[in-house]
């Protein structure tokens, strides 16, 4: 989860656990049209990289199911 800790400061310990997969699949979307909108290059890559990190938090998810499921 090292994609994670970094902003783990920022944040009460583990609340993104607390998101649904269609609530974090939400966030990726939004933020992945919002760069394609965006004029700056700088707040397009930031809008990205906050998309890649909820995606790292659906997968985080997913991986749990699949160890409760298999």
């Amino acid at each position: 989860m090292s994609v994670l800790l970094k902003h783990e400061k920022d944040y009460k310990p583990l609340s993104w656990k607390k998101y649904s997969l269609q609530e974090l699949g939400n966030f990726v979307h939004l933020l992945a049209k919002r760069a394609g909108h965006r004029a700056n290059p700088e707040k397009r890559k930031k809008d990205l990289y906050d998309a890649g990190n909820y995606l790292f938090m659906m997968g985080e998810i997913l991986e749990q199911i699949k160890k409760e499921l298999l």
